[in-house]
């Protein structure tokens, strides 16, 4: 390819790359935080920054929630007080972590596309440059860094997660920067404190962005990786364990301590409960914040296959046994940055390949090494005229119309109809002339009423006492499922008072009923 057609493949590549990051800011705040998990996170938050207790994170004031650390409520309680409490603040945390991940994606895959002989770095005294597969180094060309750039970007696991309050942008980011610090510090030799140091920090940032099992996606890799070259020695010393351990114990250590001052049962619950317990016992039922999930052994390839969405298929194209095929994964084994983002994309998966109780956003940290190998080796194979050229370029293209109508259209018509956001608004319109307080019936209210209520919203489980204590003309809102209406009807049919029934907002999965006393007996 001559050096003009290089520059305009670069050029359409960065326009797609453009749009892709630009519809998903511009969609941040133009649907309701999902239940259950986004509008919980979300909710957690804004307790955090109503309570100003930024030690504890809370779902409700009074009651602790221990199942994660509290880095993602921090960067979105910080975002909120920043911008005010909305969908987009709460986001905007979420998508700054994937932008960052995407810069260290473009410097992973630079790294490995450089050939081997000009990728060793000095600093810090003399050091040997590792061996790899020459071969295979250099071989992903010039436009590798963005082409993997842009296929995590349109990748929907990658679009939909970096732009939703959960605890895994951060724990990818930290992840992803460990990783590619492992790749600059260890195998290219690099001594600058951002590779040698930023592991331990980003270390640090992984405990408290969701705990030891951030380790599953980084400690198993370079274990396996430094087994499988022989590296231990090297290892030892490219990276400075000592004070780097002192340094990640610096950054986390003390909000452990002080989590478990202020709430005792914390680490017990957080350490052996949610992560021995929920990977090891099926079903489990001592989780008290939610459902253990019970998933067929392997879902989580399933899971892999709907995040990477389109990228799938060039994926399996390139694995398939074909000519050479042997001869070409003989060398990727020989290559030690190629070899550490294989492990790094295969081992965790393989580990959750026996698990039952997990959920999609665990593939989203293994995203990133796939697309730095993918983006290589695509990238080879576009640099000629061919079907892979225009078959990537089918892939951009419709990657990118694919994620932005998701944004656009699926995530507003999903979560319009399961949050209570409208019913919400219906009521708080309500409070001008009918004023009344707003009731949940049941043990817990959904983390989206609680969050758009603003904490107002109170479960009851039994609604009869609430009911007979109303005095004539006033009412109560009610917050239900719409398949509860019925049994509402019954609940207020079976009171000695008369009462009148209105629904004042409804969607698919959430409505609030006016429940009125009247002024004459039945």
């Amino acid at each position: 390819m001559t050096p003009a057609a290089s520059r305009v493949k670069a050029h359409w590549l960065l326009v797609a790359l453009a749009v892709a990051l630009a519809v998903r800011l511009a969609t941040l705040g133009t649907y309701p935080l999902m239940d259950t998990s986004e509008a919980r996170y979300g909710e957690i938050a804004r307790v955090m920054l109503e309570t100003a207790n930024w030690v504890t994170p809370q779902e409700t004031p009074g009651t602790p929630f221990w199942a994660k650390p509290p880095l993602y409520a921090w960067l979105s309680a910080t975002s909120a007080r920043v911008f005010g409490i909305s969908e987009f603040a709460l986001r905007l945390p979420s998508l700054m972590c994937g932008c960052l991940v995407l810069v260290l994606c473009g410097v992973w895959t630079a790294a490995l596309a450089r050939p081997a002989s000009t990728r060793s770095e000095g600093g810090g005294g003399e050091r040997a440059s590792l061996p790899s597969g020459a071969g295979a180094r250099g071989a992903g060309g010039e436009g590798a860094p963005l082409l993997a750039c842009l296929i995590l970007a349109t990748a929907p696991g990658f679009f939909m997660g970096y732009g939703a309050v959960m605890t895994d942008p951060a724990l990818g980011l930290a992840t992803t920067w460990m990783l590619v610090a492992f790749q600059r510090a260890v195998i290219d030799r690099s001594g600058r404190a951002i590779w040698r140091y930023g592991f331990f920090v980003a270390a640090g940032l992984a405990m408290l962005a969701k705990g030891p099992v951030a380790f599953l996606y980084v400690a198993l890799p370079v274990a396996a990786w430094a087994s499988w070259r022989g590296r231990w020695r090297v290892l030892w010393q490219a990276l400075p364990w000592i004070g780097g351990s002192a340094l990640c114990a610096a950054i986390s250590l003390p909000w452990y301590i002080w989590a478990e001052a202020r709430t005792p049962g914390f680490l017990r619950y957080f350490l052996v409960g949610e992560h021995l317990m929920r990977y090891l016992q099926p079903g489990w039922t001592g989780d008290r914040y939610g459902t253990a999930h019970r998933e067929p052994l392997g879902t989580i390839w399933a899971y892999l296959a709907f995040a990477l969405g389109l990228w799938s298929i060039p994926l399996l194209a390139l694995v398939r046994p074909a000519r050479g095929w042997a001869a070409r994964a003989r060398a990727w084994c020989r290559d030690d940055g190629r070899l550490f983002a294989l492990l790094a994309a295969l081992i965790p998966l393989l580990v959750f390949t026996f698990a039952r109780n997990l959920i999609w956003t665990y593939v989203m940290p293994v995203l990133t090494p796939l697309a730095v190998l993918l983006g290589l080796e695509l990238a080879q194979r576009v640099a000629r005229p061919g079907p892979w050229r225009r078959g990537a370029a089918v892939a951009v293209c419709a990657s990118v119309v694919l994620v932005c109508l998701g944004a656009l259209v699926w995530a507003p018509l999903h979560t319009n109809g399961s949050s209570f956001v409208r019913p919400v608004a219906a009521w708080q319109q309500q409070q001008r002339t009918r004023p009344g307080r707003l009731l949940y019936w049941g043990r817990k209210a959904p983390a989206s009423l609680r969050f758009y209520s603003r904490g107002e919203a109170e479960a009851v489980p039994d609604l009869s006492p609430r009911l007979g204590a109303l005095a004539p003309g006033a009412r109560v809102y009610v917050a239900i499922a719409p398949e509860q209406l019925p049994a509402l009807r019954q609940a207020v049919a079976a009171q000695a008072q008369a009462f009148d029934l209105t629904v004042i907002g409804q969607v698919k999965h959430a409505a609030i009923v006016e429940v009125a006393r009247t002024f004459s007996a039945s």
